[in-house]
């Protein structure tokens, strides 16, 4: 197979070309230094062929002489985790969509396995990555798993995290075709089992799909489009509790979990009066099913801070508290609901308050004509007090586009910026980035602007939720009428 690694030339027909639409990719992941053949599925991907980027620069996507295939060559040195791929040509820019690289071994779902009889004919499997995708209405999967006896089995699939329009459910048979366990929402739509089996031997993972968004029809829904990872791991036993004193030295950063019900997690640690803390517990935002909860309270046990969720709709506490006077104070975190299992996990960071700079971006791309502008919007939240001027710059700009800096209000909201293109400008299309930053007084900082990934109707997060890299067409002049 022939793999194009360059764009040659642009012809005027690709500059007219309509907008690329790109809607899945399968499969939608592969492994640590290994090459995935892939099939996208869009619309006017293929005169002119489009060519991909990614976000990983570990991960090439390059490609190939058959329409809508591409060759995803993933380095040995990758870091596991989720990465953006967007599809491109004259005409403009897909929307970013999910690949996840990962560190199990890949396998690609055999058909027919919709029956339970399907699948024991297969080898069982433990520790891979299935690969599957529902591609047409009552469409069911079935893979078999190997399992041991008291060995806790985890079976996590990513389906609407990719961006699949879809809200999966999933059930665990045995030989007998009987549910042992089931699971449909975590913390999306996604479904998590965990499982201890009694015995060896094979068990099967069963995958299927209602509408999303929801639809009166509750039948099981299929479609080309409908792509899902389904992540098998046998988890190492937990360590037991210990009982030494959980003490914080600010700053601190810690990882925990939630281990039982009605469990809480308690730490000590000493303050200055006027001491400004910035606490953030991360739960909800690490996939961790979570709800978690935060309180401060003095010696004597007197609750001085109580939150649960965070700002701007955040479902993670992030308050910052000011110690009322010299002591010892005790931190707590918990489940809100006082749920707990291996899987409520939490990361806990404690150190002092610093104001702080975020701002999103009006639009994922833009595209700019050659001798004209564009004008960007950007909305900035400020947290704490700054002295010194803020601006917001565009960087990364190709050769021939330039825009100047523009002012920060005090309090935030909305900035504009203006792209500009020379009238020579050539055309380009490139990701480039948002930066705002500080000047003395204040402690110097720069922060990237971000775009919301886009998808229809959020129910719970992506594997990806933003992106500081929005994407930028330039387009040559257009010929002036005679």
């Amino acid at each position: 197979m022939k793999w194009l690694c360059a764009w040659i030339g642009v012809t005027a027909a690709a500059s007219a070309a309509s907008p690329p639409g790109f809607e899945s990719i399968f499969p939608a992941g592969g492994q640590v230094g290994k090459r995935v053949e892939t099939q996208v599925a869009g619309k006017n991907l293929e005169k002119p062929p489009a060519l991909a980027w990614c976000s990983n620069p570990k991960v090439v996507v390059l490609g190939g002489d058959k329409p809508k295939k591409y060759l995803i060559s993933i380095a040995a040195d990758a870091s596991p985790g989720p990465c953006l791929i967007r599809l491109y040509h004259a005409g403009g820019v897909t929307e970013p969509r999910i690949f996840e690289v990962g560190q199990n071994r890949e396998v690609l779902e055999k058909e027919p396995n919709n029956a339970l009889s399907d699948a024991q004919k297969n080898q069982p499997e433990m520790g891979v990555a299935f690969n599957g995708v529902l591609d047409k209405g009552g469409d069911v999967d079935t893979y078999p798993v190997h399992a041991r006896k008291g060995k806790t089995i985890r079976l996590e699939l990513h389906g609407y995290a990719l961006g699949s329009s879809m809200d999966p459910a999933m059930q665990l048979l045995d030989a007998r075709g009987v549910e042992v366990a089931a699971g449909h929402d975590s913390h999306n739509l996604d479904p998590l089992i965990r499982y201890t089996p009694t015995a060896d031997g094979t068990l099967y993972a069963r995958v299927f799909a209602f509408s999303h968004p929801p639809a009166a029809n509750v039948a099981y829904v299929g479609g080309a489009n409908l792509v899902y990872r389904l992540i098998t791991t046998e988890e190492a036993a937990p360590a037991p509790p210990g009982d030494e004193a959980k003490t914080l030295t600010i700053p601190a950063t810690l990882k925990g979990h939630i281990a039982k019900p009605h469990e809480e997690d308690i730490f000590t640690f000493t303050a200055k009066k006027g001491d400004d803390l910035h606490l953030n517990v991360r739960a909800q935002a690490i996939h961790s099913p979570l709800d978690a909860t935060l309180r401060i309270t003095d010696a004597a046990g007197k609750v001085l801070l109580d939150v649960d969720d965070g700002e701007k709709g955040s479902p993670d506490p992030a308050p910052h508290w000011k110690a009322p006077k010299d002591g010892e104070y005790r931190l707590i975190v918990a489940d809100r609901f006082h749920h707990g299992s291996p899987d409520h996990r939490y990361e806990l960071s404690v150190k002092p308050f610093q104001p702080t700079l975020a701002a999103t971006l009006d639009t994922h791309a833009y595209r700019l004509e050659a001798g004209k502008s564009v004008e960007l919007r950007l909305t900035v939240r400020r947290e704490g007090t700054f002295n010194g001027k803020i601006q917001a710059r565009a960087i990364k700009l190709p050769a021939g586009v330039s825009a100047a800096p523009a002012e920060v209000p005090a309090k935030g909201g909305e900035v504009k910026l203006t792209l500009k293109a020379a009238a020579d400008a050539a055309e380009s299309q490139a990701p480039f980035a948002v930066e705002l930053f500080t000047a003395p007084p204040d402690a110097v900082q720069s922060v990237l602007a971000t775009y919301a990934i886009p998808f229809t109707e959020p129910r719970g997060e992506l594997l990806i939720t933003t992106d500081a890299q929005p994407w930028l067409t330039v387009s040559a002049q257009a010929a002036k009428a005679k």
